[in-house]
């Protein structure tokens, strides 16, 4: 029997309620990047879906990650907020990257006074 989430609902009944819509079990396989066969195998394993599968799963269709892993009992919402509050957050890192890339910008050349590189094979 597969793993399910909290109200017992298996990944595809869960795809279907979160995205409002029926999902595709070829959405999903491809997804997973596994062949069909393949996918109707592994949805009857005690181990589906994995922590990989939900990742997959979750960047496929724009999902939370994390839900999903707590959803289907992989992490608890404690494990989640603990590992947050022990990572340092990179807020200054990414206004500093924002100014560089500003400083780095350049203003667009005109087309007359554009030159080919000189270490550029030729046409």
């Amino acid at each position: 029997m597969p793993r399910t989430d909290e109200n017992g609902r298996q990944l595809k009944a869960l795809l279907d309620y979160l995205l409002d819509g029926e999902v595709d079990a070829k959405d999903i396989y491809e997804a997973l990047g596994i062949s069909s066969s393949t996918y109707y195998r592994r949805i009857k394993e005690a181990d589906y879906p994995d922590a990989e599968e939900l990742r997959r799963v979750a960047d496929r269709f724009g999902l939370s990650y994390p839900d999903l892993q707590i959803r289907f009992g992989l992490m608890s919402r404690q494990e989640v907020w603990n590992y947050i509050e022990s990572t340092p957050m990179g807020v200054t890192a990414v206004r500093e990257a924002v100014k560089d890339e500003t400083k780095t910008r350049r203003k667009r050349q005109k087309l007359s006074e554009l030159k080919p590189r000189s270490d550029a094979p030729p046409l």
